[in-house]
């Protein structure tokens, strides 16, 4: 009996059960993939810093004697360590098949040595041989450079030139992402050897092994002018984009679990409510609750059963498909983590049952008099209508709808809740991604909001005047300004490694100067007053943190050779190398010496030129500059960054399928079930002369009404939502106050309008059902 009735509950309920089969498959391959991503995604970073043998510290410096110092340290405190010798070289200076080369960060070649680097099949690469290349993953994927296996790389430094072909692309720990800010091509020793001539830039990178706690604070003593360090906690946060999008496919995931709770929710207490006759004769027969409650939750096991293992295997391509673009920056484990989604699609298929077991609780609450009484009590003692006909003005059949829904809004909560999660799930992702695009975010990098930015960053040498150097490039760029008669603020940030000590606390540090027509009070900070003058300076929260400054302490900051002692006038903020910084006053006296690199030449017209003046002015700007690439102030920061927009972008069109996906089940599932459960009202609608078409309109402005105020309610609490969950991460890579990029027509139009116009057509549709329902089913109570 209880199989026959089963199996007639599927036959005749098969729309709904359809819908739910598809969302717990949905849910489920997002989750077991997304899973899967994140914890092959992490361990293998493990994995892979242990097989390359990753130092427990890292730095790099360009000062011999440094070099020199740092050895008889490490001998003395029995210092396991490695030194290999980078030769810096200018990209504009690398050539692939006669094209320039679209890289415009620090760029070195090496040999092989130090840590281990891996070949595209995860192989060491263990030899090169003289004349073959390597080239890191990010740069030889890049769309702008045609890079291929067996393709030509002609490279030319102070005289030396030579011819290499490109053997492939490696997997360097420290150098395959662009959020380092430096990379390298390897090459053999024999042709290192060649470019390390009298005028060459050498670049000693040291790393070194050790569990001593106190380690950082002994090597920080000893003041050694760095370019660059990284320890070895923080070169996971290199690939932190990566975490971070697989981090938020299980968000998404986790969201699709409960939508499908919701909707099975709304399922059963339909199908208990639809079935009271049903279930009131079974328990007058003498039927216990657990074996009614069984007949549903048997159908429900299957359904998750089904939909389990529909997702589970859907999931392994998709698993394949987004742990691909990760393969190729680390070496990831050949041995497939099939359990992770096993595991995943077992906890999803028990947690529908589990919940569908909750819902059906109802039906112990059921007597069988309730199924005499249509499963009403027939008592009320509240007016069933808040609004009346009579005393309003609008059309009948939306007076209909705004009734329905004021006077029986549990009905619709369920669908509120499904419509606000996309609501949010759209447009949360939107305004991270506009706010990583923003020409806003520029200043959070300890740099000024600027109208272009010329590409050319600046190769320093120790022993030239790199001051002549940068004002030489100053007097070029506004030449070049000067002859096509546009007035402009030119200037650069120039960058450097420090030691910032207060008392018995010293911490080194990135420390930024602006060069140029720039002043102190042109840069964003949190607290206090931008420097005043030479002796004064800003720290971002995390330097002052590491030595317990705060607003008018004196530090003492070494660059180079000159320690001086400075007031801390001001507190800011900075996404460079997880949030260390130091800025000087412009008027500061810096040995230049010591530079460790720069950014872009930034642009400031002094005009104001509109949005199509400053598109004209970039298109002159990329003819005055062929050697360099023309940026806005936000299209720079995402060229510093990589392609974590566009990760994102592909993202937030994939997360706007789902949800319209979403949507549309959801308001098909709701119609359908609204078309069964009030065939009689619209029979006795008929029966009064209302046409087809208008009893298609009531249905369908239900669903958008609930829509709009989803969506409305969802714009309104999309910002602060946003902040809550988005600035932390922010704060992790060291930002602390973030100005959210909300596009007015985007966010609150464009968007809305799109899932708007999806769900309501899918309404419309489904709607169409109450065309085959006649007049004469007045009486039928099914």
């Amino acid at each position: 009996m209880f199989l026959r009735i089963l199996k007639k509950d599927i036959k005749r309920k098969k729309t709904m059960n359809i819908i739910l089969l598809i969302f717990v498959i949905l849910a489920v391959t997002f989750m077991a993939s997304s899973a899967n991503n994140l914890i092959t995604v992490s361990t293998a970073l493990e994995n892979y810093f242990e097989k390359a043998g990753i130092p427990d510290y890292w730095f790099a410096t360009m000062n011999a004697s440094d070099t020199a110092r740092f050895e008889e340290f490490a001998k003395e405190n029995g210092y396991d360590y490695y030194i290999s010798q980078m030769i810096q070289i200018e990209p504009k200076n690398v050539l692939i098949e006669g094209k320039k080369l679209y890289y415009s960060s620090t760029l070195a070649l090496s040999g092989l040595g130090g840590m281990k680097t891996f070949d595209k099949n995860n192989e060491e690469i263990t030899h090169i041989n003289d004349g073959e290349i390597y080239v890191p993953n990010f740069i030889f994927v890049s769309p702008e450079n045609d890079f291929h296996e067996g393709g030509k790389i002609l490279v030319s430094q102070n005289g030396t030139k030579k011819e290499f072909t490109i053997k492939g692309y490696s997997k360097d720990p420290l150098f395959s992402s662009e959020m380092m800010g430096m990379t390298r091509f390897l090459i053999s020793e024999k042709d290192a050897a060649m470019f390390r001539g009298k005028d060459a830039s050498i670049c000693s990178a040291v790393g070194i092994y050790t569990d001593d706690a106190g380690f950082r604070d002994r090597f920080n003593e000893l003041g050694i002018n760095t370019v660059m360090s990284i320890e070895r906690s923080m070169v996971k946060m290199i690939y932190i984009m990566d975490i971070l999008i697989a981090a938020i496919l299980l968000v998404v995931s986790v969201c699709l679990i409960l939508i499908s709770m919701v909707v099975l929710r709304f399922i059963i207490n339909f199908t208990i409510t639809e079935e009271f006759r049903e279930i009131g004769v079974l328990k007058a027969i003498g039927i216990h609750n657990n074996h009614i409650r069984g007949l549903y939750i048997v159908k429900y096991l299957a359904i998750s059963v089904i939909g389990a293992t529909l997702g589970l295997f859907i999931s392994f391509p998709v698993s394949k498909i987004m742990i691909s673009a990760v393969s190729q920056k680390i070496v990831v484990s050949s041995r497939d983590n099939f359990w992770i989604n096993i595991a995943a699609a077992v906890l999803a298929g028990m947690s529908v049952v589990l919940f569908s077991y909750l819902c059906t609780r109802r039906i112990c609450r059921f007597s069988p008099i309730d199924g005499i009484h249509g499963g009403e009590t027939g008592e009320r003692y509240s007016q069933k209508g808040i609004i009346h006909l009579s005393k309003s003005r609008i059309p009948a059949v939306l007076f209909l709808a705004v009734n329905d829904i004021l006077s029986g809004m549990k009905n619709y909560v369920s669908m509120i809740i499904i419509f606000l999660l996309g609501t949010l799930l759209v447009i949360i992702p939107v305004n991270t991604i506009n706010t990583l695009c923003s020409d806003d975010l520029i200043t959070t990098f300890n740099m000024v909001k600027s109208d272009h930015i010329i590409s050319q960053e600046l190769l320093f040498y120790p022993n030239q005047n790199n001051v002549e150097k940068v004002e030489k490039q100053f007097y070029k760029v506004r030449e070049m300004f000067a002859q096509n008669r546009i007035d402009v603020k030119v200037f650069q940030e120039i960058l450097f490694r420090s030691n910032v000590r207060k008392g018995d606390k010293l911490t080194n540090s990135l420390s930024f100067q602006g060069m140029g027509e720039v002043t102190a009070d042109m840069y964003i900070y949190l607290e206090g007053t931008p420097p005043q003058n030479a002796h004064e300076v800003a720290l971002t929260y995390l330097t002052a943190e590491q030595i317990g400054a705060k607003i008018g302490d004196r530090v003492e900051i070494k660059v180079g050779e000159d320690t001086k002692e400075y007031i801390v006038t001001a507190i800011n903020q900075s996404l460079n190398n997880m949030g260390e910084g130091v800025r000087f006053h412009p008027d500061a006296k810096l040995d230049y010496r010591y530079a460790a690199g720069s950014f872009g030449i930034q642009v400031i017209y002094k005009d104001n030129p509109d949005k199509e003046e400053l598109a004209r002015r970039k298109e002159l700007l990329e003819r005055l500059f062929p050697d360099g690439k023309i940026y806005t102030s936000g299209e720079y920061i995402g060229h510093m960054i990589g392609d974590i927009v566009g990760q994102l972008d592909r993202l937030k069109v994939l997360i706007l399928i789902v949800v319209l996906g979403i949507n549309t089940l959801v308001a098909v599932l709701m119609v359908k079930s609204f078309i069964i459960k009030e065939k009689s009202e619209i029979a006795l609608l008929k029966a009064m002369g209302f046409q087809d078409h208008s009893l298609i309109l009531w249905q369908s402005l239900r669903i958008g009404i609930v829509l709009l105020t989803s969506v409305i309610f969802g714009v309104l609490v999309s910002s602060p939502l946003s902040s809550l969950i988005i600035t932390p991460i922010f704060q992790m890579m060291g930002a602390y106050s973030i100005k959210y990029e909300i596009k007015t027509v985007e966010v609150y139009i464009v968007f809305p309008m799109i899932v708007l116009a999806a769900t309501s057509f899918a309404s419309f549709l489904s709607a169409q059902g109450l065309r085959r329902i006649v007049p004469s089913e007045i009486s039928n109570i099914e």
